[in-house]
């Protein structure tokens, strides 16, 4: 999987952190832990993945869940479903965007152009609010698709 950093700055960093303040929230280790990875690290990532990531570091998997719950209700993190039936989540930001999935090695890759944009206006311009969208293409990347098929045994 690709993966490109995100900014680090300590703006989007106190952000994030207000986000939670403002939703009610403590802000506590492992929140502050996992969040601060999201942001460091562009994903989208698996629970399994985060916590691997982390090096389980204060941070079980039961409470990695219970904050990316926490982030995705706030709209700090979208899910994303690449049709494997693993979900995966990405810290939002300020930066939309959709990806491009292998389907042979599942290589990602962003797509940072959203046409879909102006079609949310239209779904508002009917009365509809908080509005959101999911769109992941799929294709054969340019290596796979140089590469050899592999042989059937």
């Amino acid at each position: 999987m690709v993966q490109h950093r995100q900014s680090d700055s300590p703006r989007v960093r106190q952000s994030a952190l207000s986000a939670l303040r403002g939703g009610g929230l403590r802000v506590t280790g492992p929140r502050e832990l996992v969040l601060d990875f999201l942001i460091r690290n562009h994903g989208p990532f698996t629970i399994d993945e985060i916590r691997g990531r982390l090096h389980r570091k204060r941070c079980n998997r039961v409470t990695i869940y219970r904050c990316i719950a926490v982030f995705e209700r706030l709209k700090l993190v979208r899910r994303c479903d690449f049709g494997d039936d693993k979900s995966r989540y990405e810290y939002i930001g300020e930066r939309h965007h959709h990806h491009i999935i292998c389907r042979r090695c599942r290589r990602v890759e962003d797509i940072d152009v959203c046409i879909v944009d102006s079609l949310s206006k239209v779904v508002a311009a009917r009365g509809y609010t908080d509005i959101s969208h999911n769109l992941e293409f799929f294709g054969i990347c340019p290596a796979c698709q140089s590469s050899r098929p592999p042989r059937r045994r």
